[in-house]
Order: C-alpha cells, then sequence, then structure tokens
C-alpha cells in the first residue's frame, strides 16, 4: 500500500516540484537532485501526510529545499570572501550566471580546495564544514567542537589565508588544474 500511494504521488507530483526547483534556480540538474531528495523525505513520512495535504507537502518540502541549497551557496561565498584582500575574493557570486560547464568546473574546483583544505589540517576543515555547510553560527559550532569561539573564528580565518595562498592565483585565472 506504502509503495503504491508513493509511485501514484511520484507520479502526479514530480514535474510540479522539478518546475519548482528550476524555477528558482534555473539548474535541470540540480532540480532532478532536489527531487529524489524530496520524494525520498516524502517515503519516509508518506504515513503521517493526509492525502490532501500531499501537494501542499510536497511543495513547502521543495521550497525549504531550495532555501537551504540558496542558503548553502550563501555560506560558501562567505568561507571564501576576502580570499583575495578585498570583497572580490568571493568565488560563488555569481554562479547563477554561469554556463552549466563553467558551473561544473566552479563545483569541481570548490571540492578541490575543500579536498585540500581537509588534507592539510582536519579541524580547520571541519570549522568550515559547520559554519559554512551546516549553517551553524559560530557560538553553535564552537559547542559542537567543544572549543572557543575565539579559536573557531583562528581555524576559520587560518583556512581562509590557506586558501587564498594556494588558490587564489588559480581562481583569477579560471580556476584550471594546478
Amino acid at each position: 500500500m506504502k509503495k503504491e500511494k508513493f509511485e501514484g504521488s511520484f507520479r502526479k507530483y514530480q514535474k510540479l516540484v522539478k518546475y519548482v526547483v528550476w524555477e528558482k534556480t534555473s539548474d535541470r540538474m540540480l532540480a532532478e537532485e532536489i527531487v529524489q531528495q524530496v520524494f525520498c523525505e516524502f517515503y519516509v513520512h508518506i504515513e503521517e501526510i493526509r492525502p490532501e495535504a500531499e501537494k501542499a507537502w510536497l511543495l513547502r518540502c521543495t521550497r525549504n529545499k531550495v532555501v537551504d541549497y540558496l542558503r548553502g551557496k550563501q555560506r560558501w561565498s562567505s568561507v571564501l570572501m576576502d580570499v583575495g584582500g578585498t570583497n572580490t575574493g568571493n568565488l560563488l557570486v555569481e554562479e547563477e550566471t554561469l554556463r552549466p560547464e563553467e558551473r561544473l568546473e566552479m563545483e569541481e574546483f570548490t571540492e578541490r580546495i575543500l579536498r585540500q583544505v581537509r588534507a592539510h589540517n582536519a579541524q580547520w576543515y571541519e570549522a568550515m564544514i559547520l559554519c559554512f555547510v551546516e549553517g551553524m553560527s559560530y557560538a553553535e559550532a564552537a559547542e559542537r567542537l567543544n572549543i572557543s569561539v575565539t579559536l573557531l573564528r583562528a581555524r576559520i580565518s587560518r583556512a581562509r589565508a590557506y586558501i587564498k595562498k594556494y588558490f587564489w592565483d588559480e581562481y583569477k585565472n579560471g580556476h584550471s588544474e594546478a
């Protein structure tokens, strides 16, 4: 019964969910990814959702996922802010204007930066992830890591300095493989 209800709802609402994401992001691949996330969450909660509330629940969940995605982009922007010593150091500020291949290249570049930071210093990486991916405040992240806010800020500052040192020139020159 649960499977049939899920399949029926998926067939009925998948295009609507995808359209809502696409309308806000203009990103087809992101829309497909969020559709999967929304319907996975829907499957988990399917027995709690009244049939007449399915559409509203799916739309609310979709909008929340889009907002989370957009907030995540803003957080990553602040991670890499001032990498070049000015506010022009923001790596993700104009991602919406990028062509799909440029966006993919930017995502790969960002992932490479994160892998390098993680390999260099796991504590810096943890601080960045908590503050800029999970969206925690500095106080919340410091509490989670069982450190002071001052130490957390120092770790993030050091991570930014590391990123500037090893990736700023590459970013300015079009972020090709170093």
